[in-house]
This record gives structure tokens, sequence and C-alpha cells, in this order.
């Protein structure tokens, strides 16, 4: 008799476990952000810090992985339901078989300098020289390559050493252990304080490419379309807070990179009100522009198109809401 009063207290606790949950809870979610420096992932930072995506129903959990590659990867092994990335690694991990789609964007463009010692007087003098480069797939490498191809050079002309993200290149030509890396702008500045110059401006060419943008795969898509509606309104709100609110933006900035010098941080947001897209629409064009440069050595780049590695359905229908218009306080547009 004791043991049947148990049993029935032990279903009645499970029960109402299950039963008294409140409907709207989500499970927690997790997302990584690949860069630990400022620029893109401050907007996933911020999504966090103030509170946006707990406001869209979301119970996030940030993760820190180096390089989107490793994001992707994770992605595709389900120890993840988003991932920020670049578009590289994301052509990469589908053409490989994974199921994955990027459904917003951050950056459409390169915003990426070849910085280095002051011995190195013109891009031709990159020849021969050493480099801080991160690993194959992400934007850095490939911003790497095509500012080489840009002035008549190939990978094989410099050393590459792989040192990762952009903290550490920027470290290891400080330091004198190479002579050149690739940056984006918090790392420029912190470079020119240090005595480095800049070597090439591929921030000035303006090539559509899609640089830092978020993915998750095609099961997440049909099984909780919500909660990828989510994620995408999430975004966006943390682009226009970041316009919006800067010195906000500079104290999380300050929190995540413990505590970067404030002149580099300014420097990064000047450049990010602008780089950042208002709507998170992918770049079609950026992406058709890598596909046709990775089909050169990649036989599957070939026969894939752009449509093959978006859905766009989320962000068309920021559009059509007017949820974009309405963050920005101006009449919807058509």
């Amino acid at each position: 008799m004791r043991n049947s009063r148990l049993q029935l207290v032990i279903v009645a606790i499970v029960f109402g476990i299950v039963v008294g949950s409140p409907s709207g809870v989500e499970a927690k979610v997790y997302t990584a952000y690949i860069s630990d420096g400022p620029d893109t992932s401050i907007a996933y930072w911020l999504a966090k810090e103030v509170g946006l995506f707990k406001k869209h129903g979301l119970d996030m959990e940030l993760i820190f992985i180096d390089g989107s590659s490793r994001g992707v990867q994770s992605l595709i092994a389900g120890d993840l339901s988003f991932t920020d990335a670049v578009g590289t690694s994301a052509i990469n991990g589908r053409l490989a078989g994974g199921d994955i789609a990027i459904v917003s964007s951050l950056v459409n463009t390169l915003p990426y300098y070849i910085i280095g010692k002051s011995a190195i007087k013109s891009p031709e003098d990159l020849k021969g020289r050493s480099a801080a480069v991160h690993i194959p797939g992400t934007a850095a490498d490939f911003a790497m390559r095509l500012a080489l191809k840009g002035v008549g050079l190939s990978y094989k002309d410099i050393q590459a050493v792989t040192v990762g993200g952009a903290p550490a290149r920027n470290a290891a030509v400080i330091t004198g252990r190479v002579d050149f890396t690739v940056a984006t702008d918090s790392g420029k500045i912190e470079g020119e304080k240090a005595g480095l110059k800049v070597i090439i401006d591929m921030a000035k060419l303006k090539i559509p490419f899609q640089f830092s943008c978020t993915l998750t795969t095609g099961r997440m898509i049909r099984r909780n379309p919500d909660m990828v509606r989510s994620m995408v309104k999430a975004m966006a709100e943390a682009v226009h807070y970041y316009k919006t609110q800067k010195e906000d933006a500079i104290k999380i900035m300050q929190k995540y990179t413990r505590g970067q010098n404030r002149a580099a941080l300014e420097g990064t947001y000047v450049a990010y009100r602008e780089l950042l897209v208002e709507d998170v629409y992918p770049t079609l064009e950026g992406l058709k522009n890598t596909l046709e440069i990775q089909a050169s050595f990649d036989p599957k780049a070939t026969k894939a198109k752009v449509e093959d590695f978006v859905d766009v359905r989320f962000v068309d229908e920021l559009r059509k809401t007017g949820f974009i218009d309405s963050l920005y306080n101006r009449e919807r547009t058509r």
C-alpha cells in the first residue's frame, strides 16, 4: 500500500511538471559566434546582453567557436541550433552534404585590410614573406587569397603560418613572429597603433561578398520555423540597436573583448555602423561571386546555384510585414 502511494506521488509530480510547464517556453537554444574580435560578433553579443533573444522567446546560450568552418561543422553535427559564419563556410558545408542554409545576414562585403611591418614597401613586396593566416574556409582566409590575387600573387608565393583568430594574428605580426596578416577594422586600428601599416585596403573595393551571416539547418526550418523567425527578428533588432545605441554597443564590446582599447572600438563602431545591413538580407551577388571563384578549384561548385545556399523566406517576411521599417520609424516600403 505504501509503495502504491509512493508511485502515485511520483506520477503526479511528473504529470505536474509536464502539464504545468508554460506553453510559450522554448528549450535552450545554442548559437555560436565565430570571432572574438568585436566586428560582426557584436550583433550576437548585443542580442544576448540587452535581452533581444529573450524578447523573441529564445532561451539563448552563446558559445564561442574559433572560425566559421568549425561553427558549421558543429551545426551539421547537431550541437548547435544556429551559428555565425561566412558565406565560404556555408558553401563548403552545403557542398559537403550538410543540410544547412543562410537565413539572415549582417555584412555583405569584405571589410578587410592587409596590414604588416613598415619594411613592406608595396603589395608586391609581400612575395616570399611570412603571413599569419586563419584556417581554410574562413572569411579571413578568402580575403587573404583574394588580396594576393589582386596584386598578381598566389597563396604559394607567401609563407603562410596558421595562427587563428584576429587578435592572435595581429599579435603575431606586432611581436615580430611574422611579417603581415589580414585584419578587419579593429585589427587595423590596433595594428596601426603598434606601428604596422596598411598595405592593401580591400574595404575600399566594396566587393559583394557574403561575410557574416546566420546559418541553421534544414531540419530546424522544417520542424521549428517559428524559432528561426524569432532568431532572424532578434538579429535585425540587434543591428538596429547597434546603429542607435553607441555607448551600450561599445560597453558590450569592451566586456567581450576583455577591455580592448577604446579608440580601436570607436573605430570599429564607426565602420560597422555603415557595414551592417539593416534588412539583414543575404547578398546573392556575393554568393555568386564566391561560387564562380570556387568553381575554378572545386568541381562541385560548378553545378551549384546560389538558391541552394539560402532560405530567404524569413527576411522576406521582415520586408513584407514592415518589421524593418517600424524599427527605423519610416514609412513602409513596398
